[in-house]
Order: C-alpha cells, then sequence, then structure tokens
C-alpha cells in the first residue's frame, strides 16, 4: 500500500517517521510546508496538496488537532475528496469525538471513500518506539485492510465497532487521565502543606495500586516541579470538552469531567495552553 500522512505536529512527526522506518512508500503534506524538510532529506514524498496526496496513495492517515481541520483537508479546496483513487481509505488518528468522526464517515462514504477512525493514546514516548495504543471504529474488513500500517505506529490495537467507536473510547481515555492527574497534583500539593517531602511521597507512592502508568510517568516531573511537554494543555482541555459535548448530548451529567473542564479553561485563560497539561497544579496552587 502507498500511504499518505498529514499532520507533521508532535504525534504526527514520530509516526510518519515509524511507516517510512516499516518499508511503506510513504508520502507527506503538512499545511506548514517548513515541517516536510526532514521528511524530504529522509527520502520521503512531498505532496503539494490533500488532493495531489490522494491522487499518490492508497490509504491516507490524518493527524490533525481539531475536527473542523480535518474535515478542510478532506473536503475543502484541493481536498482529498478531490483527487482520491479507486478504493482510498481514509484513516483519522486525532481526537475529535464520536459525533463528529460518523459524521466525516458518512460524508467519505458519499464520495466512494472508506473511512476509520483510529485516534491513539501513550504519548510522544510510545510514538517514538512505535508502541502506541490505537482504538479503532468502523467496518471490520477495512480495518483488516489497513491494520498492517496501524502496526507500524502502535502494538496495542484495539477494534471497538462501528464508526466513531474508536472516539467514544479515547473520551473516556482521556477523561480519566484529565482526573487522575488532577489528583495526582492536588496529592503533591497536600504533601506540601502536610511537610512531606515530594521525592519521599513520590517514591512510596511508585509503589502502591492507587498510581495508574500515567501518574508514575508524571510523579518525577512533579518532584521536580518541571513539566517537559508530552501533551499539551490545550489539547487535553479540547478532549474534555468533547467528552462533555458528548454527554450533555444525551442529558447526561458527568460531575467530575465538568469541574476538570472548568480547571482546565482556567489554565488556558493564565496562558498555558501550549504547555503540559501535567501543569493543571500551578492552577490548583
Amino acid at each position: 500500500m502507498k500511504i499518505g500522512f498529514i499532520g507533521l505536529g508532535l504525534m504526527g512527526n514520530l509516526m510518519a517517521k515509524n511507516i517510512h522506518k516499516s518499508g511503506f512508500d510513504l508520502t507527506v503534506y503538512n499545511r506548514t510546508s517548513g515541517k516536510t524538510d526532514e521528511f524530504k532529506k529522509l527520502g520521503v514524498k512531498i505532496a503539494s496538496s490533500p488532493k495531489e496526496l490522494a491522487q499518490r496513495t492508497d490509504v491516507i492517515i490524518t493527524m490533525i488537532t481539531a475536527a473542523q481541520d480535518v474535515k478542510q483537508i478532506l473536503f475543502g479546496k484541493n481536498g482529498v475528496i478531490y483527487g482520491k483513487n479507486k478504493d482510498l481509505v481514509v484513516i483519522d488518528m486525532g481526537t475529535i469525538g464520536p459525533t463528529a468522526a460518523r459524521e466525516i464517515a458518512e460524508r467519505l462514504e458519499e464520495n466512494q471513500i472508506d473511512f476509520i477512525d483510529a485516534p491513539v493514546t501513550g504519548s510522544t514516548p510510545k510514538a517514538k518506539t512505535g508502541e502506541l495504543t490505537i482504538f479503532v471504529g468502523g467496518k471490520k474488513e477495512v480495518f483488516e485492510k489497513v491494520k498492517p500500517v496501524l502496526l507500524a505506529m502502535g502494538k496495542n490495537i484495539h477494534y471497538m465497532g462501528g464508526s466513531g467507536l474508536g472516539q467514544a473510547i479515547k473520551m473516556i481515555n482521556n477523561q480519566l487521565i484529565a482526573a487522575t492527574i488532577t489528583a495526582l497534583a492536588e496529592g503533591m500539593l497536600l504533601a506540601d502543606v502536610l511537610n512531606l517531602n515530594r521525592k519521599l511521597a513520590a517514591d512510596v507512592l511508585s509503589t502502591v495500586p492507587a498510581l495508574s502508568p500515567m501518574m508514575n510517568l508524571k510523579l518525577s516531573d512533579y518532584v521536580k516541579n518541571e513539566f517537559p511537554l508530552l501533551f499539551s494543555m490545550s489539547n487535553m482541555t479540547k478532549d474534555l470538552k468533547l467528552a462533555n459535548y458528548e454527554a450533555k448530548k444525551t442529558k447526561k451529567k458527568l460531575p467530575l469531567a465538568e469541574k476538570n473542564l472548568q480547571l482546565f479553561k482556567k489554565a488556558m485563560k493564565k496562558g498555558l495552553g501550549p504547555r503540559d497539561f501535567s501543569s493543571i497544579i500551578r492552577v490548583i496552587d
């Protein structure tokens, strides 16, 4: 299969490189063209538009932050739908929510293009090693067709069912991550007020079942009070908005997710959007 990749940001850059390393015939496109320079040096082909990318490839992967931007890439001027080859498959691997995924799937189907929603988790460390966890929604036969490409980027691949269900489990995953990291931040602040050394507290907490793998990953950041960027505050805020939006559509209340969203909105107002989401401790403090 000839693979096209759109969105060479923090995660997409690493994911596209793993596709290239796996031996696939890769062509990339990025709205900010400078991000394609290092791929050109690797011998990867560069497309001038999504339309051209579609003309060259069998599978197109998008790794773009917001649903409206994905739609623009697919359906806008010089979009993917205007250059498709026969049997083209589009895989979106960002977090855009179940509603947007289903809307995109329906519009692509009208243009005889198959769609898979396949959001990822594992952040940049797993993106670099090609060990991402990937949640998949869409037609089972299409998933089986593109699975070799997904295996170039991830090791834990979960087929969840029809369109939007990959996004659904990603909503749950990120709502849990936000909740646990907020709880960890409060735990470190509680250690401070109780005059307990953060390093000592972290050493003990790393041995108990209360901590998730993500919390363990962030423990040392809280000890050092430094938060290297793995997943931005703006992205987590966006994902919490999506989770709350999906719940409210069915009049379901998610009190913790709602409170967390308000906290993350405060972080955005303080200018922490580009920072790692674990710096939420600075808002709580």
